[in-house]
């Protein structure tokens, strides 16, 4: 016949009585602001500029007294520069984590969202303002 083995419980370890150290408990971090959520696109970020300026009261200014002499008034009609033919812009880059001011450029420029291109007179303002967001938009010559 088999042998049947009995197992008998182990007592439990006697609990020592000694009083253990006391460690203070680290203090808990206290929470970190949530990060704005990045903007997905320049058309949210002209809407939220927008409610700002609206949400802050302008200052008013004080007029002044006597009006100063006019200036005299550039002909109307006609860009003070030469413009040299055309330049197509192209969006190449995504516009997170961009200043204000680039995305203000892109806004300006008529670029959305990557991909989007737009055909521009060749001029000293569009130049500059390409300049301004060099790394994010290609330009090409057109004809």
């Amino acid at each position: 016949m088999s042998e049947v083995k009995k197992t008998t419980a182990k007592p439990a370890a006697a609990k020592s009585t000694a009083a253990k150290p006391v460690t203070a408990k680290p203090a808990a971090a206290p929470k970190a602001a949530k990060p704005t959520p990045a903007i997905k696109n320049v058309a949210n970020f002209v809407e939220k500029e927008k409610a700002a300026a609206k949400a802050t009261p302008k200052a008013v200014a004080a007029k002044p007294e006597a009006k100063a002499a006019p200036k005299a008034a550039k002909p109307k009609g006609k860009a003070p520069y030469e413009t040299n033919g055309e330049i197509k812009v192209v969006l190449i880059r995504g516009l997170q984590g961009c200043t204000k001011k680039q995305l203000r450029t892109v806004m300006a420029l008529g670029l959305k969202k990557t991909n989007d291109e737009k055909i521009h007179k060749d001029n000293p303002a569009i130049r500059g303002m390409v300049t301004v967001v060099a790394h994010l938009v290609s330009v090409e010559k057109v004809g």
